[in-house]
């Protein structure tokens, strides 16, 4: 009997939900000419498509085409119709910008936009050139752009590797995976640097200093060779698709997943590229972990701000990302990578003291042991410090930081004084069990830093008054030397394992809360009466949780968007907020304050979205940076408003 072979769930989800994607008849066409380098001839190859396009009486124009001066790459845009470029002041600096707007008022079929990973002057509406990008294919009109293979974020560690420069401006590998065609634009590294000796790159001065630095031979033969290998790449993957759209039978495993483990570390960005390039390269899903251990209470800020650089990252890069919590952290990625047939685990060596590794062991020995897919380790090469000036801390801020040791102080202070009164009642080998008392009590209330400092303290104050020699710290009786030691690993240990409960309830709390907020938020509105009512508890509820103003705007019959809702007035909403609610509306994609799109605005603008359309605009107003896990939790709620505002209209 001939066995039926049972497709494959997940690669049939993928493949429905690529043909869902191509059947988008109103997204424009994206087209990529990639280099290696500045120089090899990327606007000289558009602008030349560009004239091919419009001898054939097409409708296309020049959005911005930086030309450097080159004679040649001028004289291409004769003939061709150029959009005025837009004026924008920046610091007492007049300076020109790519004008969106014109493009989209004049609405061609085809648009040429050089540089793609540019990032727009301060008061622009979208951070990077590639933002504009994305709302040109989002109204139907076909892109060519250029880019430099330096430029794409998940390479950007190699790129430092092989030239030793931090490239900035990055283009997220969505852009890339969204493009229908990339062209490579190829120059043999000889005639390159031919071309800048002859001042056709830079000036003469400028292009000096190139060849030194970035333009050195060797250098341009790696970015060519990973700029040749990126493209293949991109074929292969183009090939992929054309194979299953056509049901021809393929070598792919479809089974094969990866996993990256991410901390807090900056390393943890060269493991989430590492693991998008694997990704990319066998056309396998990857999920990014963050293990949140009990043991950590407090993170450094520059950890916190760190940890929300990967985990951001990681979501940019198309990661599934997962953050778990755990006493065990090689238990929890064992674990995780169990339930999800994870085949290869990828980590980095973590910068963990020798006294961690020898009371809690290697995660990554541990991982190996435990677990049955590979393991790929990748060496930590980041090796700087930042170093910062000492900043003499405000009286109040230092008045907070020495509290909870003062409390200790005092509590040993206490202690004493009370077994120093009892002393002749009792035997001095009993008085340790006293002082265990206030070191708990500091590990519990105050931390795991105050509570070490109450058992050395207390170790200290028992030697010095209650044994012989008394007020002395010399002991004469051997038989208290366990004593002092039994005291003070107690002390730790208990501190230690204070720190870890207080860490699990502060966990178990804010999981709690969000589960609570969610819960009482949904039946509050289930039982609002009216669309009216379901808008203002909305507004209360999110504004109190938040302590943010909140606005929630609709369309009017005459299809303005208007506000209905209002909590909190302390933050003024102007035309250029309306301005920004509206693109909201019409693009349906979040915008405003902690986004790449109008991020000047003062507001954090959401669509409330349903499967039928886009129902109205939730705009919350901010002064500080919105993390992650926060601006999920709104999104949640913005979810939730967006069903019940959608039930309420069909009633």
């Amino acid at each position: 009997m001939t066995e039926i072979k049972r497709p494959d769930p997940d690669e049939l989800l993928s493949q429905i939900k690529e043909e869902e994607s191509k059947q988008d008849q109103n997204k424009g066409y994206l087209k990529i000419f990639l280099g290696y380098v500045a120089g090899v001839g990327k606007t000289y190859r558009m602008l030349s498509e560009a004239r091919v396009l419009n001898e054939n009486k097409k409708d296309v124009v020049v959005g911005i085409a930086e030309t450097h001066g080159r004679k040649e790459t001028q004289d291409l845009l004769k003939g061709l119709e150029v959009i005025p470029q837009r004026k924008i002041k920046y610091k007492e600096i007049l300076l020109e910008e790519f004008d969106i707007d014109a493009v989209l008022k004049r609405k061609p079929d085809y648009v040429m936009v050089d540089e793609l990973a540019h990032t727009n002057v301060p008061g622009s509406r979208h951070l990077k050139r590639y933002n504009d990008v994305e709302e040109l294919l989002s109204q139907g009109i076909t892109v060519y752009t250029t880019l430099n293979i330096q430029h794409i974020e998940s390479v950007n560690d190699i790129i430092k590797q092989i030239t030793g420069v931090q490239v900035k401006e990055t283009v997220p590998d969505r852009i890339i995976q969204m493009t229908d065609k990339i062209e490579l634009v190829d120059l043999p590294t000889g005639e390159l640097i031919e071309r800048l000796k002859e001042g056709k790159v830079y000036i003469p001065e400028k292009a000096k200093q190139a060849m030194e630095r970035f333009f050195r031979e060797r250098n341009l033969v790696a970015l060519r060779e990973l700029a040749l290998r990126y493209t293949t790449t991109h074929i292969d993957y183009d090939m992929d698709y054309f194979l299953k759209q056509e049901k021809i039978i393929g070598p792919w495993d479809a089974s094969n997943r990866i996993m990256v483990c991410i901390s807090s570390n900056s390393s943890s960005e060269k493991l989430i590229r590492v693991a998008h390039r694997f990704s990319d390269l066998f056309n396998v899903e990857y999920f990014a972990v963050y293990v949140d251990p009990s043991y950590k209470f407090n993170m450094k800020s520059e950890e916190v701000i760190q940890l929300d650089k990967n985990l951001k990252l990681a979501e940019e890069l198309d990661a599934n990302l997962f953050r778990l919590a755990g006493n065990k952290i090689s238990d929890e990625i064992v674990s995780f990578a169990k339930s999800k047939n994870i085949t290869l685990i990828i980590m980095g060596h973590s910068r963990r003291s020798r006294f961690q590794k020898i009371f809690e062991g290697s995660v990554i020995n541990k991982v190996i042991q435990k677990s049955q897919a590979q393991v790929l380790i990748l060496e930590n090469e980041n090796k700087e410090f930042i170093k910062t000036k000492n900043v003499k801390k405000p009286y109040f801020s230092l008045k907070k930081e020495l509290k909870p040791y003062t409390v200790s102080i005092l509590s040993i202070g206490l202690t004493s004084l009370i077994c120093f009164v009892i002393r002749p009642y009792i035997e001095a080998i009993n008085i340790p069990m006293i002082f265990i008392i206030p070191v708990v009590i500091s590990g519990l209330v105050s931390g795991r830093k105050a509570g070490i400092l109450s058992s050395v303290l207390a170790v200290g104050v028992f030697d010095f008054l209650f044994v012989q020699p008394y007020y002395s710290f010399s002991v004469s009786d051997v038989r208290f030397v366990p004593t002092f030691l039994v005291l003070l690993i107690v002390g730790i240990i208990t501190s230690f394992l204070a720190d870890v409960v207080k860490k699990q309830v502060e966990n178990t709390r804010q999981r709690e809360q969000f589960i609570a907020s969610l819960y009482d938020f949904s039946k509050d509105l289930l039982i609002s009466q009216s669309l009216r009512d379901i808008l203002g508890r909305s507004t209360q509820y999110i504004s109190e949780l938040f302590n943010y103003d909140v606005i929630i705007l609709m369309q009017d019959d005459q299809k303005r968007l208007n506000i209905v809702s209002r909590f909190g007035d302390h933050v003024s909403f102007d035309d250029n907020e309306c301005g920004v609610s509206n693109w909201v509306f019409e693009h349906q994609k979040s915008a405003g304050r902690t986004t790449e799109t109008l991020s000047s605005s003062k507001w954090y603008h959401i669509p409330l979205k349903v499967p039928s359309g886009i129902l109205g605009v939730l705009a919350i107003a901010t002064d500080e940076s919105i993390d992650n896990e926060k601006k999920h939790l709104i999104e949640s709620f913005a979810s939730i408003v967006s069903l019940t505002m959608s039930n309420s209209i069909k009633e």
